[in-house]
């Protein structure tokens, strides 16, 4: 398997919550890696060694991230997945999602919800795997729904557990980023996409 280490920029991620989020907690939520479980769970559904399995689409957008998955489960499963490029991926997503697709995510708040709730809740319009869980709905409900900080946070833990549970999706990476400064700036930010906002650079006289 290709490590993680080989992409630029690149950290293998634990959780569906990217560290440093407020609220995020300090638990991993990545699902096992067991290959012995899921070569068990192939043969029984009737494709031992993968072999008889129909055809699978992988939409890996060209990264060389989805490449790599490619081969291990090759390699581990005898799974073959055929490596598409969406051109118009969320048309596709939305009307004739692929078996498997990767896709990025860049949150528009800082905060742990927008990488739960707006993804994976029921009736989210970003929920393109049209998964349902009411106890992940439920936690999400809950998390918004109060004021006390361990409360929420709890609640968040439980939502992440059931993805945790059910794999809806499977967090692979988080992207990094670096800056300069030099003395007498007073402050940066970016605007919610990860674009330093120049108009908003402010310098001592």
């Amino acid at each position: 398997m290709t490590s993680l280490a080989a992409f630029g920029g690149l950290v293998a991620a634990d959780s569906m919550v990217p560290p440093g989020i407020p609220g995020s907690g300090d638990g991993a939520w990545w699902p096992a890696h067991d290959p012995d479980k899921a070569r068990q769970l192939l043969a029984d559904a009737g494709f031992p060694g993968g072999a008889g399995l129909p055809q699978i689409s992988f939409a890996s957008g060209g990264s060389p991230v989805g490449g790599a998955i490619a081969t291990e489960l090759e390699q581990e499963l005898g799974m073959h997945v055929e490596l598409d490029v969406l051109s118009d991926r969320l048309g596709r997503l939305d009307s004739d999602p692929p078996a498997m697709w990767l896709t990025g995510w860049i949150a528009d708040y800082v905060g742990p919800n927008d990488f739960l709730g707006v993804l994976l809740e029921s009736d989210s319009s970003n929920n393109y795997g049209h998964w349902a869980s009411t106890a992940f709905d439920q936690a999400i409900s809950e998390a918004l729904g109060t004021r006390d900080a361990g409360v929420a946070q709890a609640a968040y833990e439980r939502a992440q557990a059931e993805v945790q549970h059910d794999v809806p999706v499977v967090p692979v990476f988080v992207g990094t980023q670096e800056a300069l400064a030099r003395d007498g700036l007073l402050g940066a930010g970016d605007n919610g996409l990860g674009i330093l906002r120049m108009a908003g650079l402010a310098w001592a006289q």
